[in-house]
């Protein structure tokens, strides 16, 4: 029984190892191969601006877009990254707990023990990284300033371009209050 046991338990570990490097795998290759586009509708309609040749308002228009689509992708990383870990150790814990108590399960006590006692040790660990490496203030951060980014994507539309540069100082002061929140300084400092 505890050949078989052990056995078993490195099976489970296997098992587990596998199912989370597939899903991080497939979300990577999501993400490679842009089938979660974002941001569409403002490509489309700063397109027609951007397509001028080295104007102002086409220098905007791109510093808006390409600004936008970065930290959008951001967003979307460190929210996967944040929602992954929370989840990811929200089923370690639930699963810890079961396997402990399930009897009907054939493994030996000392392998259900250790399955358990590695899947909330995992669960542990996930969770001390995501909050010590402050996982979700970094993808409000990003998800904020995406959103003032589309915002004045779609106010320099409604301005026709005309007076862009401007729209300078809204880009920088945009990326600059997202640094500082991202690395948890007051949005009041210079």
């Amino acid at each position: 029984m505890t050949s078989n046991g052990i056995r078993l338990n490195k099976s489970v570990i296997a098992i587990l190892v596998l199912i989370l490097v597939a899903a991080v795998v497939g979300w990577w290759l999501a993400e490679s191969n842009n089938l979660w586009p974002r941001g569409q509708a403002l490509i489309e309609a700063l397109n027609p601006m951007i397509s001028q040749e080295k104007t102002d308002q086409s220098i905007v228009a791109r510093a808006i877009l390409t600004n936008y689509v970065e930290i959008r992708g951001n967003a979307s990383r460190w929210s996967g990254i944040y929602w992954g870990c929370t989840f990811v150790a929200a089923l370690f814990s639930a699963l810890a707990g079961l396997i402990l108590k399930l009897e009907s399960i054939p493994i030996g006590d000392k392998p259900r023990k250790d399955i358990s006692a590695t899947l909330a040790v995992t669960a542990a660990i996930l969770i001390t990284i995501s909050t010590s490496g402050d996982f979700q203030r970094k993808w409000q951060a990003n998800r904020i300033a995406a959103a003032e980014l589309e915002r004045a994507g779609y106010a320099f539309l409604e301005s026709g371009g005309t007076d862009p540069l401007p729209f300078h100082a809204i880009i920088g002061e945009t990326l600059h209050k997202r640094h500082m929140a991202i690395v948890g300084g007051s949005e009041g400092e210079p």
